[in-house]
């Protein structure tokens, strides 16, 4: 069990007094490591120590302190558990910048828990002593015993412990923070006040003004923050002493303290008796520091969320609002298996069995817990020196009770771990313990299963986490965003109902998504305004949440952004259908060699449509799979580069709307033109009027961009579905562009889309395929077996390793993900068009 630790501010200062030589000892038997700047697991530790207590350092750790002498420094360094490359390293430094190489390393093999020992020779009256731990939570490094002999005149170390930031506090309400000074120096220590708290903040407790303090002995004092207003509030704290006056800023904000609203009828409750039958992940478990990959059944209440009435599972008797801090805020190394089969690229990242920092705030209402945070969240830009190779998407989870949890609510959190700057994406679980008082387990996470066919992993690992409770800004709005959301999904059932639903029509639901049957995620039917929903699969049993599933777009994207917003624009403005490339995109406008532009004469709709005239391979997606497209358009980040390659690369080779040659880039150009026709951000624009109207989730209302100052969405892919949305999109199309009763996409272009007008679009790779308007067409009469005859076109949008959303002309809206690199819905056709008649 664990509370709430604030991460300490740490300052140093230090002046110089007229003694002889001395020797200084950092010996951490004074049980503190406050004097240290910190990352990672860093802990006094009593069992394997010189003395009393020992500096312990796991999870990739490292621990810094500037002593305000030099000499010759000794250092002592233990180690315990070290694998194959992990290792223990301590440096020393007369400036802490040029530290050079380590003065003592213990490896594997050398960690028996036995002290060794290394000396090195600072001068100019500084010293710094930087301990690294390189490993896993697993590996442990010991510090102790550090002398400086023959060094400078003694000295007092003025060193400040304790938080200045507040943070959000409810008006009308009082928190306090504490402080302590330590004399980490030689020398006598003389503090004479303490100044600038001023209202809303007060002074008290103050043990340490007129006081001198001797080496490592400290004094406390603290500081509360009672807000009467609503709004942000800082001073500053001054700390005038022998050393020199030290200052920090103290800071926090008055909140609005009205409670989030109860939960509505439309959300789900527990009405279990407790007695949930747990083997895996108990709260001993929780409480320790190993995990193994598991069922994902064992991070969820015992039953899917369709039949959440039906579980053990009982309402929580903690409410989680404030942050979840994993690991201090740093970035964790976990347990990382490579599962891709042929296609293993786990060289290309950074470090991808790293999760990211993890510091977000969740709202609980009832047993849901919500994040702040909803859509993509960009852990950091390729190149830049927090780069990540993953970003966070965070949904709702819940909050619920068993009995033998010892008074401690239980969490599940959904999430998924999108490639920086792609959109492969890997779907996990974070499970965790905690009370009201603050107490919390650490917290188990697990990802097991993805849409991404080049790339498949096991991530896992015992996360340290802290609970920092307080009010979190806007909860009301958050909830009832959240409850909109839910209330707003398409009515649910198992897809395994389609059969009972249409009892006479003799369906087999198992042939449905059988070509995907080698790498599912999931697939589904909405029918009659009834969402006929698969489970969500995983290496590891079927996604305990699959209703908020993050699946990526890849190229529906297409279709559902760059597309709609062309029809968006259309129905506010008809002169949209005659824009042409270059005279939107500046880029184009001339080629390589600044003769007449080869997008002169190129419109908008030809680039949506494939049929630039613009290629070098005649096949439909010779251009597509070639190097080049990858490393200059697929990987690359920035605007300039990406618009750079979709202009310059291809050459003039027949006549616009002749023939079809499939490109990414011309998506990008054409999406790029209408953002540049368009005032603001045209992405914005079409979440606002076309998103969220149809009731789409906050997975939809973010997407990929492009880094740097022209912060482009990518067009062509870079999206995050949930199934629902999928079924909802498909059925806009089946709507013609109507939204509520309002013509909202321009009807004339849906119906293209549908295929209800003489323009079937151009051939692709066969007869039995055209494009037209971001869509692909098929033949349901070229099949072998057909159930329809010749003539009978299908329109569907498609997406990369496995993705589609088929729109039946029965009305059904059939949509699949998967990383089969299959592509046929044969299946689902057959099996529809036994409740209705499928042929046009």
């Amino acid at each position: 069990m664990k509370t709430t630790i604030l991460i300490p501010i740490v300052l140093t200062l230090a002046c110089s007094a007229s003694i002889g030589h001395a020797q200084v000892v950092e010996d951490f038997e004074n049980g503190s490591i406050s004097a240290w700047t910190t990352s990672g697991i860093v802990e006094i530790h009593s069992i394997t120590a010189l003395g009393s207590y020992a500096m312990r350092l796991k999870g990739d750790a490292s621990a810094e302190r500037a002593f305000a002498t030099s000499g010759d420094v000794t250092v002592y360094m233990s180690a315990k558990s070290l694998e194959t490359g992990d290792s223990c390293d301590v440096f020393v430094s007369q400036d802490g910048v040029n530290w050079g190489a380590p003065i003592l390393t213990l490896n594997n093999g050398q960690d028996d828990g036995q002290f060794s020992s290394a000396t090195a020779t600072t001068t100019g009256g500084q010293t710094h002593i930087r301990y690294v731990q390189n490993g896993t939570s697993a590996d442990y490094c010991f510090a102790d015993n550090i002398s400086i002999e023959n060094a400078g005149p003694a000295t007092p170390i003025l060193t400040l412990s304790g938080s200045g930031s507040f943070g959000n506090v409810t008006v009308g309400s009082t928190k306090t923070n504490a402080f302590t000074i330590t004399n980490t120096g030689n020398a006598d220590l003389t503090v004479q006040n303490i100044t600038g708290i001023s209202a809303p903040f007060n002074l008290s407790g103050d043990t340490c003004s007129a006081t001198t303090l001797m080496a490592n002995e400290q004094c406390d004092f603290n500081v509360t923050f009672s807000p009467s207003a609503v709004g942000a509030a800082t001073v500053i704290l001054n700390i005038n002493s022998n050393v020199a006056t030290q200052s920090i800023n103290v800071q926090g904000s008055g909140v609005d303290g009205t409670p989030p609203p109860p939960p509505s009828g439309d959300l789900p409750v527990f009405n279990g008796d407790g007695n949930v039958s747990r083997t895996a992940l108990t709260l001993s478990q929780l409480n320790g520091s190993t995990l193994s990959m598991m069922d994902f059944s064992h991070y969820s209440h015992g039953t899917s969320e369709l039949n959440a009435d039906n579980s053990h599972a009982k309402e929580p008797s903690n409410t989680f609002n404030g942050r979840l801090v994993l690991n201090q805020g740093n970035s964790t190394a976990l347990n990382f298996v490579e599962r891709t089969s042929g296609r293993g690229i786990a060289s290309d990242y950074n470090d991808p069995g790293r999760l990211p920092a993890f510091d977000f705030e969740f709202v609980q209402v009832g047993s849901h817990i919500i994040p702040k945070q909803r859509g993509l969240i960009v852990s950091g830009n390729i190149g830049a020196p927090d780069y990540q190779d993953w970003n966070y998407i965070l949904e709702p989870g819940r909050v619920w009770d068993e009995n033998a949890d010892n008074g401690y609510s239980r969490v599940a959190i959904p999430f998924a771990l999108q490639e920086n700057q792609a959109n492969c994406t890997h779907n996990g679980m974070i499970t965790f313990a905690f009370k009201d008082d603050g107490s919390v387990t650490n917290a188990a996470v697990q990802v097991g299963g993805e849409t991404c066919l080049y790339f498949q992993y096991d991530l896992w690992g015992m996360v340290d986490a802290d609970y920092i409770a307080g009010p979190v800004a806007n909860s009301a709005t958050i909830v009832t965003a959240y409850e909109s959301e839910v209330l707003n999904r398409l009515p649910v059932k198992p897809i395994s109902a389609l059969a009972t639903d249409y009892p006479s029509s003799n369906v087999n639901v198992a042939n449905i998504a059988s070509e995907q049957a080698s790498a599912p995620t999931t697939h589904g039917v909405l029918y009659n305004g009834v969402h006929y929903a698969a489970p969500c699969s995983t290496r590891y049993g079927d996604y305990p949440y699959c209703e908020v599933m993050s699946l990526p777009s890849y190229s529906t994207a297409k279709t559902a952004v760059t597309n709609f917003a062309y029809a968006l624009l259309l129905e506010q403005d008809a002169g949209v259908r005659n824009l042409m490339i270059s005279a939107n995109v500046p880029e184009c406008q001339d080629n390589i060699n600044g003769t007449e532009s080869i997008w002169s004469d190129v419109t908008i709709e030809n680039a949506l449509d494939m049929a630039t005239g613009n290629y070098r391979l005649s096949s439909y997606e010779g251009d597509e799979g070639s190097t080049a497209v990858l490393n200059e358009f697929f990987l690359t980040y920035s605007h300039d580069d990406k618009i750079k390659h979709a202009c310059e690369r291809y050459i003039r080779k027949s006549a616009p709307n002749t023939h079809f040659s499939y490109h990414s880039s011309d998506t990008y150009i054409a999406g790029v033109a209408l953002d540049n026709y368009t005032s603001g951000d045209l992405f914005d624009k079409l979440v606002n009027e076309v998103y969220k109207p149809l009731h789409l989730s906050p997975a939809t209302y973010t997407t990929v961009r492009t880094q740097g100052a022209v912060n482009d969405p990518f067009w062509s892919h870079g999206m995050t579905w949930h199934a629902d949305d999928m079924a909802k999109l498909g059925q806009l199309v089946n709507d013609r562009g109507v939204i509520a009763g309002q013509q909202v996409l321009n009807s004339a272009f849906m119906d293209e889309m549908l295929l209800q007008t003489s323009d079937i679009g151009l051939q692709t790779y066969g007869p039995e395929s055209t494009y037209i308007n971001g869509m692909w067409t098929y033949d349901m009469g070229q099949r072998t077996n057909a159930v329809c005859p010749s003539g009978s076109w299908v329109p569907y949008m498609s997406g990369y390793g496995g993705i589609g959303i088929v729109l039946f002309p029965n009305g059904a809206v059939y949509y699949y993900v998967s990383d089969s690199n299959s592509f046929a819905f044969g299946g689902a056709e057959a099996e529809l068009h036994k409740i209705s008649n499928i042929c046009p």
